[in-house]
């Protein structure tokens, strides 16, 4: 059983952790690059898959530098960044919450341990999203992007703390910061995430709802 009561902080990333949310962002990858060849935008969205938490300023830039091979993108890098925003917070506003997440919190808020949201999203759009669900006040503080998970980490300190996540990113971040780590596996877009988590003996949980608490 995992013991909450025993962490001094709970770390949370957002998309497919606190919101069913990624599905939504790769279509709002996929349709910001329309025009694009059907190839390379496939190619993109494997990649944006394969790397779940990386901020979109790192994976656009990608598109246009590796996949595409352009040479002069700043333009279309811009445009493309702007059209993801809207279409992201769009989605974000209209996820719902992963299952059982919001009873987790409250309970986390009982005992006064901190919560901390460090998602690979935009910062402000992630606090917004989160204070239209009705879910902000559950949070000691909500970062995100352009800075990196581990940067915000550095800042966060965090000591006997858990993280939940459900990318290798998260996975990354928690052992670095020697965190223990739980993969939230039912909405994530990590390819052999269950597999590889449980033969490193990392719990794995699809959502929230069967945590005893």
């Amino acid at each position: 059983m995992l013991n909450l009561r025993k962490y001094r902080q709970v770390i949370f990333d957002c998309d497919g952790v606190i919101l069913n949310s990624n599905d939504v962002k790769s279509e709002a990858f996929s349709k910001s690059l329309a025009g694009e060849s059907v190839e390379l935008i496939q190619e993109f969205i494997d990649y944006h898959k394969n790397n779940g938490g990386v901020s979109r300023f790192v994976k656009f830039e990608h598109f246009f530098r590796n996949i595409k091979k352009q040479k002069h993108y700043k333009s279309d890098l811009n445009k493309a960044l702007k059209k993801y925003s809207k279409l992201s917070l769009e989605g974000l506003l209209l996820s719902d919450e992963i299952d059982g997440v919001r009873s987790v919190l409250k309970f986390l808020n009982v005992l006064n341990i901190d919560c901390f949201v460090v998602s690979g999203g935009e910062q402000n759009e992630v606090i917004f999203a989160l204070k239209s669900q009705g879910l902000r006040q559950y949070f000691k503080g909500v970062y995100g992007s352009p800075m990196t998970k581990q940067e915000h980490l550095l800042n966060i300190k965090p000591t006997e703390s858990l993280y939940f996540g459900d990318a290798v990113s998260d996975y990354v971040a928690a052992t670095v910061f020697d965190m223990d780590f739980v993969y939230i596996s039912g909405a994530s877009d990590w390819l052999g995430g269950t597999d590889f988590c449980r033969s490193e003996g990392v719990r794995v949980m699809e959502d929230f709802s069967k945590l005893i608490i």
